[in-house]
Protein backbone atom coordinates (compact mmCIF):
# COMPACT_ATOMS: atom_id res chain seq x y z
CA UNK A 1 0.00 0.00 0.00
CA UNK A 2 0.87 3.36 0.16
CA UNK A 3 3.11 5.12 2.60
CA UNK A 4 1.04 7.73 4.66
CA UNK A 5 2.05 11.02 4.91
CA UNK A 6 2.47 10.64 8.57
CA UNK A 7 4.79 8.20 8.08
CA UNK A 8 7.24 11.19 6.87
CA UNK A 9 9.94 12.53 9.08
CA UNK A 10 9.27 15.80 9.98
CA UNK A 11 10.73 18.79 7.87
CA UNK A 12 13.18 19.50 10.42
CA UNK A 13 15.13 16.16 10.16
CA UNK A 14 17.64 15.96 7.35
CA UNK A 15 17.26 12.97 5.21
CA UNK A 16 20.46 13.93 3.53
CA UNK A 17 23.46 11.73 3.51
CA UNK A 18 27.15 12.19 2.49
CA UNK A 19 27.23 14.00 -1.53
CA UNK A 20 23.49 14.83 -0.90
CA UNK A 21 22.66 18.25 -0.65
CA UNK A 22 19.24 19.57 0.74
CA UNK A 23 16.42 20.58 -2.06
CA UNK A 24 15.78 23.95 -2.52
CA UNK A 25 13.12 25.30 -2.85
CA UNK A 26 9.14 24.00 -1.33
CA UNK A 27 8.79 20.58 -1.30
CA UNK A 28 5.59 20.39 -4.37
CA UNK A 29 8.78 21.77 -6.73
CA UNK A 30 11.44 19.32 -5.82
CA UNK A 31 8.93 15.97 -5.23
CA UNK A 32 10.66 15.53 -2.60
CA UNK A 33 13.45 13.82 -3.84
CA UNK A 34 17.15 14.90 -2.37
CA UNK A 35 19.32 16.37 -5.67
CA UNK A 36 22.62 14.35 -5.24
CA UNK A 37 25.99 16.30 -6.33
CA UNK A 38 27.92 13.60 -7.98
CA UNK A 39 26.95 11.48 -11.08
CA UNK A 40 25.95 7.97 -10.43
CA UNK A 41 26.71 6.60 -13.95
CA UNK A 42 30.37 7.71 -14.38
CA UNK A 43 33.40 5.64 -13.44
CA UNK A 44 35.80 6.10 -10.73
CA UNK A 45 38.52 8.60 -12.24
CA UNK A 46 36.30 9.44 -15.24
CA UNK A 47 36.41 12.91 -16.61
CA UNK A 48 33.33 14.53 -18.04
CA UNK A 49 33.88 14.00 -21.48
CA UNK A 50 34.07 10.21 -20.71
CA UNK A 51 30.68 7.97 -20.34
CA UNK A 52 28.49 10.30 -19.10
CA UNK A 53 29.55 13.85 -19.73
CA UNK A 54 28.89 16.72 -22.11
CA UNK A 55 30.44 15.52 -25.48
CA UNK A 56 32.63 18.42 -27.54
CA UNK A 57 31.32 19.60 -31.12
CA UNK A 58 34.18 18.02 -33.81
CA UNK A 59 35.79 20.98 -35.41
CA UNK A 60 37.99 21.59 -38.15
CA UNK A 61 41.49 20.76 -35.87
CA UNK A 62 39.90 16.93 -35.58
CA UNK A 63 38.88 16.83 -39.37
CA UNK A 64 41.96 17.91 -40.43
CA UNK A 65 43.41 15.25 -37.95
CA UNK A 66 42.06 12.65 -39.88
CA UNK A 67 43.48 13.44 -43.10
CA UNK A 68 46.28 10.87 -43.86
CA UNK A 69 49.17 11.27 -46.30
CA UNK A 70 48.30 7.82 -47.84
CA UNK A 71 45.02 9.48 -48.70
CA UNK A 72 47.28 11.74 -50.91
CA UNK A 73 49.47 8.83 -52.59
CA UNK A 74 46.31 7.09 -53.37
CA UNK A 75 43.98 9.61 -54.92
CA UNK A 76 44.31 8.65 -58.66
CA UNK A 77 42.80 5.04 -57.28
CA UNK A 78 39.81 6.20 -56.61
CA UNK A 79 36.98 6.19 -59.33
CA UNK A 80 36.63 9.08 -62.35
CA UNK A 81 39.30 10.78 -60.49
CA UNK A 82 41.36 10.30 -63.53
CA UNK A 83 38.94 11.79 -65.87
CA UNK A 84 38.37 14.36 -63.79
CA UNK A 85 41.71 15.77 -63.24
CA UNK A 86 42.34 14.97 -67.18
CA UNK A 87 39.59 17.17 -68.24
CA UNK A 88 40.30 19.96 -65.51
CA UNK A 89 43.71 20.33 -66.68
CA UNK A 90 42.72 20.56 -70.30
CA UNK A 91 39.78 23.23 -69.60
CA UNK A 92 42.52 24.81 -67.45
CA UNK A 93 45.04 25.13 -70.25
CA UNK A 94 42.73 26.02 -72.66
CA UNK A 95 41.02 28.79 -70.95
CA UNK A 96 44.17 30.18 -69.40
CA UNK A 97 45.89 30.03 -72.51
CA UNK A 98 42.99 31.80 -74.59
CA UNK A 99 42.72 34.70 -71.86
CA UNK A 100 46.49 35.22 -72.08
CA UNK A 101 46.71 35.23 -75.91
CA UNK A 102 43.35 37.53 -75.34
CA UNK A 103 45.66 40.10 -73.85
CA UNK A 104 43.91 39.55 -70.23
CA UNK A 105 47.00 39.94 -67.58
CA UNK A 106 49.04 36.94 -66.47
CA UNK A 107 46.98 37.01 -62.87
CA UNK A 108 43.59 37.66 -64.30
CA UNK A 109 44.24 34.84 -66.51
CA UNK A 110 45.66 32.11 -63.98
CA UNK A 111 42.89 33.02 -62.00
CA UNK A 112 40.38 32.11 -65.18
CA UNK A 113 42.59 28.66 -65.44
CA UNK A 114 42.38 28.02 -61.69
CA UNK A 115 38.46 28.40 -61.79
CA UNK A 116 38.22 26.00 -64.87
CA UNK A 117 40.21 23.62 -63.62
CA UNK A 118 38.05 23.35 -60.56
CA UNK A 119 34.73 23.30 -62.02
CA UNK A 120 35.82 21.20 -65.12
CA UNK A 121 37.15 18.88 -62.70
CA UNK A 122 34.02 18.62 -60.85
CA UNK A 123 31.76 18.16 -63.79
CA UNK A 124 33.59 15.57 -65.17
CA UNK A 125 33.77 13.77 -62.02
CA UNK A 126 30.49 14.05 -61.87
CA UNK A 127 29.38 13.02 -65.59
CA UNK A 128 31.50 9.92 -64.57
CA UNK A 129 29.82 9.10 -61.25
CA UNK A 130 26.84 9.59 -63.33
CA UNK A 131 27.60 7.48 -66.28
CA UNK A 132 29.06 4.84 -63.82
CA UNK A 133 25.51 4.61 -62.25
CA UNK A 134 23.61 4.41 -65.52
CA UNK A 135 25.87 1.45 -65.97
CA UNK A 136 25.16 -0.13 -62.86
CA UNK A 137 21.61 0.02 -63.15
CA UNK A 138 21.83 -1.49 -66.82
CA UNK A 139 23.65 -4.40 -65.21
CA UNK A 140 21.32 -5.05 -62.60
CA UNK A 141 18.27 -4.58 -65.02
CA UNK A 142 20.28 -7.22 -67.23
CA UNK A 143 20.58 -9.65 -64.24
CA UNK A 144 17.21 -9.60 -63.23
CA UNK A 145 15.85 -10.43 -66.90
CA UNK A 146 18.86 -13.07 -66.78
CA UNK A 147 17.29 -14.83 -63.54
CA UNK A 148 13.41 -14.25 -65.30
CA UNK A 149 14.59 -15.60 -68.10
CA UNK A 150 16.23 -18.79 -65.83
CA UNK A 151 13.10 -18.94 -64.05
CA UNK A 152 10.90 -19.59 -67.05
CA UNK A 153 13.26 -21.92 -68.51
CA UNK A 154 13.32 -23.81 -65.10
CA UNK A 155 9.51 -23.85 -65.19
CA UNK A 156 9.15 -25.03 -68.39
CA UNK A 157 11.75 -27.93 -68.08
CA UNK A 158 9.63 -28.75 -65.05
CA UNK A 159 6.36 -29.01 -67.08
CA UNK A 160 8.15 -31.04 -69.60
CA UNK A 161 9.30 -33.05 -67.03
CA UNK A 162 6.11 -33.75 -65.49
CA UNK A 163 4.63 -34.15 -68.77
CA UNK A 164 7.09 -36.93 -69.48
CA UNK A 165 6.13 -38.62 -66.28
CA UNK A 166 2.42 -38.51 -66.95
CA UNK A 167 2.79 -40.01 -70.10
CA UNK A 168 5.12 -42.65 -69.10
CA UNK A 169 2.86 -43.45 -66.11
CA UNK A 170 -0.16 -43.76 -68.50
CA UNK A 171 1.89 -46.48 -70.83
CA UNK A 172 2.86 -48.58 -67.87
CA UNK A 173 -0.62 -49.35 -66.90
Amino acid sequence: MAADTRDSPSPKQSQTSPGMTEPKGKTYDTFNYPVTTENKNSLPGANPNTIVGKQTEPGIVDALKTIKLEDFKEVHKKPCTREGFLAGIGAAFATGGVRAILGAPVFTACSWAVGAFAFGSFAMHEYCQGKRRREKEGIQKVNAALLEKKIKEEMKREEIRKARRKAKEESGR
